[in-house]
């Protein structure tokens, strides 16, 4: 007998097909408890006591979302997205993970929130749009709501790789629904845990939707569990309505994972019985009648039943418990609603460790445009920038490339859980021998060969560091970084923010950089920009192997994810006495390479080189030219750079890449607007064109040379 119509994944939920409690297939869905309440297999361990806690917390999860839905029409609570008939998915397996465990949810996963102990004002705060500051993720082993869809799979990935390299105890757990199994990170999140192993289970709620789009149109695959075949993985496929089913495939699944035996992909087949959230109307794409054929297996009907019928429950305690669930309820919405609106400077907290200076001059303008009196930091909340230090002790005649091996084999000396990852990172040390000789220090499980998936990559990184690693995750070239840039703007550099510091990811994000070697597409760009203009990343840009090394050693203890791009060009062009004892250069420092009093050039990366040359050329005819290297691209030096252009009054920026939107462009424009009268001549920039860089047979056309740089600091100095 088949449930459902064809626009459901009811089709798929077979009456007669009942799994064992000990064997099933992936084309059977496994089942324990009937409709009816009664026992297909055998109690998969769970006392009476736990039997009842497990119903309990199906029926304060309904009563939760149901009085959610309530607040979100009474406008008490923004836009919400309900579980009603996932309480068997969410609560069966949330009781059988362990302690130590930690789960990575997506938008829609109250229910196991609340089982792990998270209490009510908490969830709801988000729902109300309140900042997350009492989402503790490690005191409720539960990160923050992942609204990109399949983006955190990676994440519990990394997660549990870091965790057990530092031989702990841990399953990680993520959830999602049948629509992200169409997501690239689903594909990266199994791979890579096939391909490592990890302690990682997969939940998926398979509801038949993905919003209004049914299965039939996500898949041509009879099931979702069926995929786990081709990443190496157990795949189960369970009866999402029934808990005791559910609870045991977890059980199972995480026993696996603690045994070494790997990951899981459990697919539980199950009913969304409302909307996709508040903002949705099902009745657009599915019918009453489908809703009434799921409502004889809701899952709190069933398990109800079975708690009656071993005289467990009776009508007297449902009153009680739903007395209580609404109470704390509306207790918790009411103790919200009291609470006053948090300052303006809150929107600036939290994206870093310390507040950058820019930010603060940033919120001190808005304040002062609104009227208010501008907010005070603590000196503890800045970001200080002391000067550049003075190593002393022995050198060595390094290449940049060489430096900044030397600083990576230093910093994993010195840091037994940093990890370092990418594509051919290990044995054959990086397509330009970055990384050559650190598999062989550090080890494969440190120094880890990836598959080839930049989303991979990042988001197992991102997870590395949410679990108390600190990792680095090298992109091959600059032009791959494209592919994971989901992770780099919605997860790096953002959870610091979104979990109100106490999540943090200490990622270093290297790749190659830059133009001027004859590549080929996508292995020349400088898409420096795209991460300046990301919140919640440093970015850096050395152009000396000593500042590489030193920079790279600020970076690999930075409490803040940096985005470390390296010139390419500058690899091998020079040698410089670099000193072999650990130091470190302040990031958000700039650096005067050539002082001088008549013109500013403000430039970063391959093209100071090329700054420093045109200066000396152009000296002898009276230009006498500053040039300063930013390093640091954001946060940047703005103190340093407007000391100059007040000194000089002329100011010109040079940058490799296109010029709408980069790097020159906002600094023209903050110097303009904030040193404007010391200015006798108008910025100008020196870019390439708004362009894709070209084929490498003409790509002299498009790089900056010495000769323009000298033209344009012959044209600035004459206004």
């Amino acid at each position: 007998m088949y449930i459902g119509s064809d626009k459901s994944v009811g089709n798929l939920y077979r009456e007669d097909a009942v799994g064992s409690s000990v064997s099933y297939s992936v084309a059977e869905p496994l089942r324990v408890l009937a409709p009816d309440g009664s026992l297909l297999g055998r109690n998969p361990g769970l006392s009476e006591k736990e039997l009842v806690e497990l119903y309990r917390l199906m029926v304060i999860s309904r009563d939760f979302d149901r009085r959610a839905v309530a607040g979100q029409r009474q406008g008490r609570v923004g836009t919400f997205a309900m579980l009603e008939g996932h309480e068997a998915v969410q609560i069966g397996s949330a009781l059988a993970f362990g302690p130590n465990d930690f789960v990575y949810p997506g938008y829609r996963e109250h229910g196991v929130q609340l089982a792990f102990g998270m209490p009510h004002e908490v969830i709801l705060s988000y729902w109300r749009g309140h900042p997350n500051a009492d989402w503790d993720v490690h005191r409720y082993r539960m990160m923050t709501i992942t609204v990109p869809i399949a983006s955190q799979l990676p994440h519990a990935v990394g997660h549990a790789y870091a965790a057990r390299q530092r031989g702990e105890d841990v399953v990680t757990a993520a959830y999602f629904g049948d629509g992200a199994t169409s997501e690239t990170d689903f594909h990266s999140g199994l791979n890579f845990a096939g391909v490592w192993k990890t302690p990682t289970v997969f939940i998926c709620a398979n509801n038949g939707y993905a919003i209004s789009v049914p299965y039939r149109k996500q898949t041509a695959a009879e099931s979702i569990a069926q995929k786990a075949v081709a990443y190496g993985i157990h795949g189960v496929r369970v009866d999402g309505m029934d808990p005791l089913a559910v609870y045991q495939a977890t059980h199972e699944a995480a026993a696996r994972a603690r045994a070494g035996d790997g990951p899981t992909l459990i697919e539980a087949l199950c009913y969304r019985y409302g909307p996709h959230a508040t903002a949705d109307d099902p009745s657009r794409y599915r019918d009453e009648a489908e809703v009434e054929e799921w409502r004889p297996l809701d899952p709190i009907l069933r398990m109800r039943r079975h708690l009656e019928q071993r005289g467990l429950w009776d009508e007297d305690q449902e009153r009680a418990l739903l007395t209580e669930s609404g109470d704390r309820f509306d207790k918790a919405l009411a103790s919200l609603e009291q609470e006053s609106q948090a300052p303006r400077d809150d929107i600036v907290r939290h994206t870093y460790k310390r507040v950058p200076s820019i930010l603060v001059e940033q919120l001190h303008d808005l304040q002062r445009l609104a009227g208010e009196e501008p907010a005070v930091f603590a000196p503890d909340d800045l970001w200080t920038v002391g000067a550049d230090p003075e190593p002393s002790g022995p050198v060595e005649q390094w290449t940049m490339a060489e430096a900044i091996n030397a600083a990576m084999s230093n910093a994993m000396e010195r840091d037994p859980h940093l990890l370092l990852l990418g594509e051919d990172v290990g044995l054959a040390g990086g397509v330009f021998r970055l990384t050559e000789g650190l598999q062989e220090q550090f080890g494969e499980e440190r120094v880890i060969d990836t598959p080839l998936n930049e989303s991979g990559i990042l988001g197992a990184a991102i997870g590395m560091g949410v679990s108390g690693s600190r990792a680095i995750a090298e992109i091959q070239f600059e032009g791959f970084a494209y592919p994971a840039f989901d992770q780099i703007a919605s997860h790096l550099g953002r959870i610091r923010f979104r979990s109100r510091g106490h999540a943090t990811v200490p990622v270093v994000l290297r790749f190659p950089n830059g133009a001027g070697i004859g590549a080929h597409e996508h292995h020349c760009d400088s898409p420096e920009a795209y991460f300046a203009h990301a919140p919640g990343l440093v970015v850096v840009m050395p152009a000396t192997p000593t500042d590489a090394k030193g920079l790279m050693a600020a970076a690999l203890e930075s409490p803040d994810p940096v985005v470390f791009m390296e010139p390419k060009v500058l690899y091998r062009a020079e040698r410089d006495a670099v000193p072999t004892e650990h130091f470190t250069i302040p990031l958000g420092k700039a650096r005067i390479r050539r002082a001088g009093a008549g013109l500013t050039v403000v430039s970063y990366g391959a093209m100071v080189p090329l700054a420093l040359r045109a200066a000396d050329a152009v000296a002898g005819e009276g230009i006498d030219a500053e040039v300063i290297d930013l390093r640091t691209l954001y946060p940047w030096d703005f103190a340093t750079v407007a000391e100059s252009v007040e000194k000089t009054g002329h100011l010109l920026l040079v940058q490799e890449p296109q010029r709408t939107g980069g790097i020159a462009g906002e600094i023209g424009a903050t110097i303009a607007e904030r040193c404007g009268y010391s200015l006798e001549a108008p910025i100008r920039r020196l870019t390439a064109t708004d362009a894709p860089w070209p084929q490498f047979h003409i790509e002299k056309h498009a790089l900056i040379n010495q000769t323009q740089i000298e033209n344009a600091m012959r044209e600035t100095v004459a206004g």
